[in-house]
């Protein structure tokens, strides 16, 4: 269904782009931007991208539906001309009073109603004071649809305003110790508890445009809603004692209630029926009024020019995208990750994860969980990885403010004492737990998700004093380097990274290989994200230990994966190379960097 929105909005010669919100706006945004910057492609440049209208609502289609309403009075602005009259009809009356209102629904009567709405809305008088009831027995930070705004220092409150035209109209009030101003909106709806809601979006679109940049010269932004500078609270009234649900023929409603009041609709079909239904709506008086003393008569503002009778000139916004809105992407360039994703939470509800219970597994299956290795014990060479001594670290803070990726490498090699060091401190078994009677489960030095510990690391060894060249696995649980391949060196395996000269300057590379299978029998699809992590936690590991032995440590996830999984052996399915970093001892003199 959004796509018909979205579609709507194309067909009218626009785009739609997402706007990210901050997190304590319980809303959604989309912007109007022209057709020219419809792809959220990768633009390096940040160039400006001039914001034609802000829409916020609770999802993404009432979003887009805004725009789509915003889109066909942007249309009808550039026409030329805001009369309703058909080009096709020389009889017509070509009356410009400034532009239409807009409404798009999923009928015609509902596009009919919401372009009623915003006719009156907009052309609601603006008070410098208003006088409404409040409204209470809710939280006025809270829509009918949820939270507007979590955790800030102000408060959302709205009020009656009594009716304009017969329809009562609605006013939401945001203040904010940091605003200057309070933030204002009124909407009209037949429905006072969905009026409500929108009038809460109203003043949180309201809220976002005044944070949006603007472009050099242009004053604020103008408000597509009725405003108002202050109210004054002439009595309560309970929520819950508001309209409970809309008439059963709404539009008929609005019809009776515009004729009463000395109005009338003329409405105008601008989309096709068969999908979204999008129509332009004028009020015009009828010949006779028969509008009820206790009416407010909707009133056109006294102005000098026309110019300044165009309500609401959405293309005067003067408003630019945030840089971050032009660095981003298309959808379908993540459409497997996000599938993925939302495939992998946790929803306890459904019981997706199994229960597992070590002390009723049996003995050999508990022994297994022990083994969260390889052997290469066949291999041609081995070296022993248990330092004598204790080696000469680094503090804690200055581990934290000597790390840098990039800091310069020495021509020089590492010692063995050095590397064995490393992996010791990284991924070296430090104690025991006790699981059952008869198992003792190894701990590390890097924490992993269910103690099953995913990854494995490797290290391709080129100038390691007392280590010949070569790929070597490391064995945790018997502190050995075991020789898996040295048919290429280090060189000629950084080719296949991102960073050829830099991988080239390292005396040693870890690679980092997650073994799927270790975990996903626990966590199935979340067990993914757990390898990820896993991975994540021993990276940091590394180059922590690394940075305490005085050495340089540049993680690096540059690197093509079906070379790298065909030179450690694995398939690339079950066990992948995931990441790797650099090793090599710091220049000598760099201890600034």
């Amino acid at each position: 269904m959004d796509e018909d929105m979205l579609r709507c909005v194309t067909e009218q010669g626009f785009a739609a782009r997402t706007l990210p919100l901050p997190l304590y706006v319980r809303a959604h945004a989309e912007v109007l931007v022209p057709a020219a910057d419809a792809g959220e492609r990768l633009d390096l440049r940040a160039a400006d991208i001039p914001l034609l209208d802000v829409a916020v609502a609770a999802d993404r289609r009432g979003a887009l539906r805004q725009l789509v309403e915003r889109a066909a009075v942007l249309r009808i602005l550039r026409s030329g001309h805001g009369s309703l009259h058909d080009p096709r009809d020389p009889g017509g009356d070509a009356r410009d009073d400034g532009p239409p209102a807009a409404g798009a629904g999923d009928s015609h009567d509902e596009a009919v109603a919401r372009a009623i709405y915003q006719e009156l809305a907009c052309r609601r008088t603006e008070a410098g004071i208003e006088k409404g009831t409040l409204i209470t027995g809710r939280d006025q930070a809270d829509g009918p649809g949820g939270v507007a705004l979590r955790g800030v220092d102000g408060r959302i409150d709205c009020y009656l305003l009594g009716e304009t035209a017969g329809v009562p109209a609605v006013g939401a009030v945001l203040r904010l110790d940091r605003l200057e101003r309070p933030l204002c909106a009124v909407v009209c709806d037949l429905w006072e508890r969905r009026g409500v809601e929108r009038a809460v979006q109203a003043v949180l679109r309201e809220f976002v445009v005044t944070t949006l940049p603007r472009r050099e010269g242009t004053d604020r932004a103008p408000f597509p809603y009725g405003d108002f500078h202050d109210v004054v609270a002439v009595g309560e009234t309970d929520f819950a004692t508001l309209t409970p649900r809309p008439p059963r023929d709404e539009t008929g409603e609005l019809r009776d209630r515009l004729r009463l009041h000395g109005h009338r609709a003329s409405v105008r079909v601008l989309g096709p029926a068969d999908r979204t239904a999008l129509v332009a709506c004028r009020l015009e008086p009828t010949a006779k009024s028969e509008a009820t003393a206790n009416s407010e008569p909707v009133k056109r503002p006294t102005t000098d020019t026309e110019d300044d009778w165009r309500p609401r000139d959405v293309a005067t916004l003067g408003l630019r995208a945030p840089r971050q809105l032009s660095l981003t992407y298309e959808r379908d360039d993540v459409r497997i990750g996000r599938v993925y994703h939302e495939n992998s939470k946790m929803r306890t509800a459904y019981g997706t994860l199994p229960v597992v219970d070590i002390a009723e597994m049996s003995p050999p299956a508990r022994r297994l969980l022990g083994q969260a290795y390889r052997d290469f014990g066949h291999a041609r060479r081995q070296y022993p990885m248990r330092p004598a001594g204790e080696p000469r670290l680094l503090t804690l803070d200055q581990v934290v403010r000597r790390r840098r990726s990039w800091a310069a490498m020495g021509d020089g090699e590492l010692t063995r004492a050095e590397l064995a060091h490393l992996l010791t401190l990284s991924y070296g078994t430090t104690g025991a737990a006790v699981a059952g009677q008869d198992l003792r489960l190894p701990l590390r030095a890097t924490p992993s998700a269910g103690g099953l510990y995913s990854s494995d690391l490797f290290v391709l060894v080129d100038r390691v004093t007392g280590v010949e060249p070569g790929l070597y696995y490391f064995h945790p649980g018997k502190r050995l380097l075991q020789l898996v391949d040295d048919e290429r060196t280090l060189a000629e395996v950084a080719e296949y990274t991102g960073y050829r000269e830099r991988a080239g300057e390292a005396a040693a590379m870890v690679v980092y290989v997650g073994a799927f299978r270790r975990n996903q029998w626990k966590y199935r699809e979340r067990g993914y994200r757990t390898v990820l992590l896993d991975c994540g936690h021993l990276a940091q590991s590394v180059v922590t230990a690394a940075t305490s032995l005085g050495l340089v440590a540049h993680p690096m996830i540059a690197f093509v994966d079906d070379y790298f999984n065909a030179y450690v052996g694995v398939d690339g399915v079950e066990d992948a190379v995931l990441y790797l970093t650099l090793l090599g001892p710091r220049r000598t003199g760099d201890e600034a960097a």
